[in-house]
């Protein structure tokens, strides 16, 4: 898979140069016929930041002018169609998200794979401060609120379930996951429909100050995850087999703008704000920006896929007959032209490229 999308990423190099070419002769005609590459966004996820960023800062308009494309931004509207329905009908081509709550889809078919890891640490567990529950050794026989069946979530606390010798799979299962509307966790815990939630900031941080309910488990620092990305880069297969070279320049892109979340949280914040992509009050948004670990990587990216796949297959939430080293391949690869990451400097405004290997911060 990845020599095949060295040579395609290759050819389609030289054929860039020949249309760069061809587009002072034939403005167009070259107009007409200029590739473009369908990012999606969504709005009111502070952890989306590296998307904004990329986009209000023109970061995937740079790198994919670079090779004569453009770029064009679908929305992901809530109570509209899913991402992983977008992805299925064609719509988008490339974009960014929790990637473990695509593992299933992914499986079933969801043509997508994974080309860099963006930020750790947004999904935080609580318990009402009366709770006699410390921890997730605690957590045997209780019911646990989540976004989504699914959800990434779910697929963490299972892991974590797991290494506590606590049961999760179909045939010795321990614990209860309830579905509710993320606005609707909070409420859940503090009316005791649940003994526990699992969210994802900033809805996770606004509960914990409204409630004063007690923090268990958070993704950004546990043993387990700080090292393990959240949300990462996908691009479509479809994008892979027409426009490698497309694929790889939304991925330097949201890469950059990773770096550069890292580096400015405070600007970041003020930019979701000012554009109407992220309500609420910008020291509450930035401090929790500046939580967060917005250091990009593809190795240690691709090394969180790798553990959650092969343990959540163990757990039966990936089938048994899957081909576990042919899906880890599949689902994350490594790009031409691709640095392992990037970090940014204020000071000068410019990207340095990281590379190399990471296997931990």
């Amino acid at each position: 898979m990845k020599k095949t999308i060295l040579v395609l990423a290759c050819g389609l190099a030289a054929l860039a140069v020949m249309f760069t070419a061809c587009n002072k002769k034939n403005g167009k005609e070259a107009s007409s016929s200029q590739k473009v590459v369908r990012i999606n966004f969504q709005t009111g996820t502070l952890c989306a930041a590296p998307v904004h960023v990329a986009m209000k800062m023109g970061l995937f308009d740079s790198e994919l002018e670079k090779i004569g494309q453009k770029a064009e931004y679908v929305q992901v509207v809530e109570g509209g169609a899913t991402l992983a329905e977008m992805i299925g009908s064609g719509k988008v081509d490339a974009g960014y998200g929790l990637y473990a709550t695509q593992l299933q889809a992914i499986e079933n078919g969801l043509p997508i794979s994974y080309t860099s890891g963006i930020h750790i640490g947004c999904t935080k567990y609580y318990v009402r401060a009366d709770s006699d529950i410390y921890s997730a050794k605690d957590l045997r026989g209780k019911k646990i609120g989540v976004p989504g069946l699914a959800d990434s979530s779910v697929m963490n606390l299972k892991r974590k379930l797991m290494d506590e010798g606590i049961g999760v799979t179909a045939d010795n299962n321990e614990v209860e996951f309830v579905a509710y509307a993320s606005s609707d966790l909070a409420i859940a815990l503090n009316n005791g429909a649940v003994d526990v939630i699992g969210a994802h900031d900033p809805v996770a941080t606004k509960g914990e100050l409204a409630y004063g309910f007690r923090k268990i488990l958070d993704t950004g620092i546990d043993e387990k995850f700080v090292n393990e990305y959240c949300c990462q880069q996908f691009v479509t297969h479809k994008l892979l087999r027409e426009n490698p070279e497309g694929a790889a320049a939304v991925t330097r892109a949201l890469q950059k703008a990773s770096a550069f979340v890292e580096a400015e949280p405070r600007i970041t914040a003020q930019l979701q704000i000012d554009n109407n992509l992220v309500a609420g009050d910008l020291d509450f948004n930035a401090a929790l920006l500046d939580e967060l670990n917005f250091i990009p990587s593809r190795s240690l990216g691709k090394k969180t896929f790798d553990a959650a796949a092969r343990q959540l297959q163990e757990a039966g939430i990936l089938k048994a007959t899957t081909d576990i080293e042919k899906f880890i391949a599949q689902g994350y690869i490594e790009l031409f032209g691709v640095p392992d990451g990037y970090t940014y400097d204020s000071s000068t405004k410019t990207y340095k490229e990281i590379n190399g290997t990471r296997t931990s911060f």
